[in-house]
């Protein structure tokens, strides 16, 4: 059995001619979905993050910006609250996304702000602290927010770019599979976020994994 993390295409490496690969198994993961605003790349992994879980724990008894209103940005929010002195959430709409429950949890968090119709125009860092530029969506008017980290939760994307169309996607472009994780193309398998499924967590992309991998060995076996 050969695992291959997006290193070449399915259809070239099951067709060819020295046949390295009986089953392949796809866990390409995915994306964080980028603001595309000035700084961002700048500074990203030196003042912005998209994992609150990996950084949080950095921001003790410190400032931090969240921006996002979905159920990650809210959810992440909360955790972070368990750290940082202070959230400030920026967010487009004039109101969460996120499922009712935590959006109430968030909002009575006495350690969070909410700046609602607002959105990031850049980032720049000044010594130890990090500025981001937020424009008031109801006049224009752009304001700055002097804050110890910033944390992007906007949204992911699968990886699945460098297949060209050649697998079966839901609506929103995951890899569909049956249960035991296959996908439309024959002996190629999905497993892990790239998947398409409703919880994305490391325990139920290792349960992809030993599904799949059973189900190969099975197939070989026989």
């Amino acid at each position: 059995m050969q695992v291959i993390y997006g290193i070449n295409p399915v259809l070239e490496i099951l067709r060819s001619e020295r046949g390295d690969a009986r089953k392949i198994i796809i866990a390409t993961g995915t994306s964080p979905n980028y603001l595309n605003i000035p700084g961002e790349k700048e500074f990203k992994g030196k003042g912005i993050s998209y994992c609150a879980t990996c950084d949080a724990k950095y921001y003790g008894d410190k400032e931090v910006v969240v921006i996002g209103g979905g159920n990650s940005a809210v959810e992440e929010a909360e955790f972070i609250t368990k750290f940082a002195s202070k959230v400030t959430m920026v967010h487009q709409f004039d109101k969460f996304q996120a499922n009712k429950q935590a959006q109430e949890k968030l909002l009575a968090n006495p350690r969070v702000q909410v700046l609602f119709r607002h959105e990031p125009r850049s980032f720049v860092r000044h010594g130890d602290k990090m500025i981001v530029t937020v424009e008031n969506l109801e006049n224009g008017r752009l304001m700055e927010l002097t804050t110890d980290g910033i944390f992007i939760f906007v949204g992911l994307k699968p990886n699945i770019d460098l297949f060209g169309g050649t697998l079966s996607l839901d609506n929103r472009g995951y890899l569909k599979t049956d249960e035991d994780m296959r996908t439309n193309l024959p002996d190629v398998y999905a497993v892990g976020d790239v998947r398409s499924k409703k919880y994305r967590q490391i325990t139920t992309a290792i349960a992809d994994g030993t599904i799949a991998a059973i189900n190969i060995t099975r197939e070989l076996d026989n």
